[in-house]
């Protein structure tokens, strides 16, 4: 028998394109619009990750994970004044956290985690040319690790100074005390107290710190520094004056012509305190969930405060749930002041949000479109193969009997 010759013909290009002339316009219409809607999709996904991508501040796992492989989350955890965290439960805390990983981690990692502490007040400050009245954030911990504000001019102060009583002005306070921003290793008075100029830093300059950041003219100093003012602006002067610092605190001293030339500090002047309303942390995080599940346990057991995970804050997955959530998270009925970088990682999910919601309905129509024009394919390549299937089907019939026709006709010839 022999074998069959199918000779399979090649694309008709032209053929193809002239069939494509003669579909219905609709068609024509609807596959063009889709097209659009898929680059408007992939357009809204690339906005999506660099809208992500937009603040340092929520990037400090990124950095301190390095090329290193190890994973780490960044958990901030947002406190109401008065909450009691202090550096002896953070010390507790970096100790749980020690205790926690060690049968996890390698011995190739040195640096475990990394944190920072952080709350605001009001001040006044003067300087050579000029006093103003002044927003401040007191810091502790490596803050300008997880805040790498640039810098005008000067440096940073650390918890390893020797002394606390160096400052950072911005550049808005910088020109209002001293009419320019080259000011290391000058003296300002706060609230009285002199303090050394480290430097000037800028504010960021990304949509989100801008919209957020309204409190003017700013300065940075550390945290038991901002403390040390505190208690001395409480503290009553010898002269029976009453001295008041920020947050409300105050003190009296006695007055009238028996009044002794000493002072005896008030209940207000030994607790003129500060507390922490900010702290940050970069921790291991051998599984999905643990650094934040740490920080509850251990510092907000009594759900006072609000703890988010900045490291996971912009994946598709949880912008997804800020999107359902997204009526309860308008309602702000707790007692927690956030910082304003955390008022604009809120405003970047707002945006990642917005950019998630129109890339699904930018697929949505293209994946309508996409499953219609499968089930028309399927329907027009089984009718294709099936008429092709009869074709040949018919010529290795008519084949075969053509050959059997042959074959007969053969031996009757040879039986004559």
């Amino acid at each position: 028998m022999k074998k069959l010759n199918i000779k399979l013909k090649k694309p008709d290009f032209k053929g193809l394109w002239r069939h494509w002339m003669t579909v219905k316009k609709i068609w024509r219409v609807l596959t063009a619009v889709c097209l659009g809607l898929c680059l408007a999709a992939v357009c809204c996904a690339a906005a999506f990750k660099a809208a992500g991508g937009t603040l340092k501040s929520q990037q400090a796992a990124l950095r301190w994970a390095g090329e290193s492989g190890a994973r780490y989350a960044q958990v901030s955890l947002f406190l109401p004044d008065g909450s009691g965290l202090d550096k002896t439960k953070i010390q507790s805390f970096r100790l749980k956290v020690a205790d926690s990983v060690k049968d996890t981690t390698p011995d190739t990692v040195k640096n475990l985690m990394t944190d920072a502490w952080s709350t605001t007040g009001k001040v006044s400050i003067a300087g050579g040319h000029g006093k103003s009245d002044a927003a401040v954030l007191a810091v502790g911990g490596n803050y300008f690790y997880f805040h790498p504000l640039d810098l005008a001019s000067g440096s940073y102060f650390s918890d390893d100074d020797l002394m606390d009583d160096r400052v950072l002005l911005d550049e808005e306070l910088a020109w209002k005390l001293y009419g320019g921003s080259d000011l290391a290793g000058l003296t300002v008075l706060i609230n009285g107290t002199p303090f050394v100029v480290a430097g000037v830093v800028k504010h960021e300059d990304d949509f989100a710190d801008k919209a957020a950041y309204t409190d003017g003219a700013a300065l940075y100093m550390s945290f038991d520094a901002y403390n040390k003012v505190l208690a001395a602006s409480a503290a009553p002067s010898a002269s029976g004056t009453t001295g008041t610092g920020t947050g409300g605190q105050t003190g009296t001293a006695a007055t009238g012509s028996t009044a002794p030339n000493t002072t005896t500090p008030t209940p207000a002047a030994a607790t003129a305190k500060a507390g922490i309303t900010c702290y940050e942390a970069v921790l291991p995080n051998p599984v999905s969930g643990f650094a934040s599940d740490l920080v509850t346990a251990e510092l907000n057991a009594d759900k006072a405060g609000e703890v988010v995970e900045n490291s996971a804050r912009y994946t598709a997955g949880n912008i997804w749930k800020v999107l359902k959530n997204y009526g309860q998270r308008t309602m702000h009925a707790d007692t927690v002041e956030y910082p304003y970088w955390e008022n604009a990682a809120r405003l970047v999910e707002n945006r990642c949000g917005l950019f998630l919601l129109l890339e699904l309905l930018f697929w949505l129509l293209p994946a309508v479109f996409a499953c219609v024009l499968l089930v028309r394919l399927y329907k027009y390549l089984r009718k294709k193969l099936r008429n092709q299937y009869l074709v040949l089907k018919d010529r290795y019939e008519n084949r075969t009997l053509f050959h059997g026709m042959k074959g007969s006709d053969n031996d009757g010839g040879t039986d004559a």
